[in-house]
């Protein structure tokens, strides 16, 4: 008799705070939105990048869950892969550290929520 293993799956997003949601209030919003956000966005990026090359002597690895996550996201099935400055603004934030990269999800998320009610 065969038994079968259930695995429960997980989107990569599932398991960072504010990240799903974040994807959740993007997706209604307009192409123009997007492109306004990831501006901004982008903005607050650079600046804790160009910060922490100042503080960190020797460069530091990004990581193996970044390079696969960067990866991944080569393939363009979901949604956010296909819209440009949303794509943009996951692919500048993964290269992050991981606190950073939360920062910014809550960030966002606590802005576009107060916008979105």
């Amino acid at each position: 008799m065969r038994t079968t293993k259930k695995y429960e799956l997980k989107r990569w997003y599932d398991i960072k705070p504010y990240t799903s949601e974040v994807l959740d209030i993007l997706k209604d919003l307009s192409l123009q939105s997007h492109y306004d956000i990831a501006r901004e966005v982008l903005k607050v990026i650079d600046v804790i990048k160009a910060n922490s090359r100042e503080l960190d002597d020797p460069p530091l690895s990004i990581g193996v869950d970044r390079v696969v996550g960067l990866f991944s996201q080569s393939y363009k099935r979901r949604w956010y892969d296909k819209n440009l400055p949303i794509n943009r603004v996951f692919k500048s934030a993964s290269s992050l550290q991981d606190e950073d990269f939360q920062n910014i999800m809550q960030g966002i998320f606590t802005s576009l929520k107060e916008e979105n009610g």
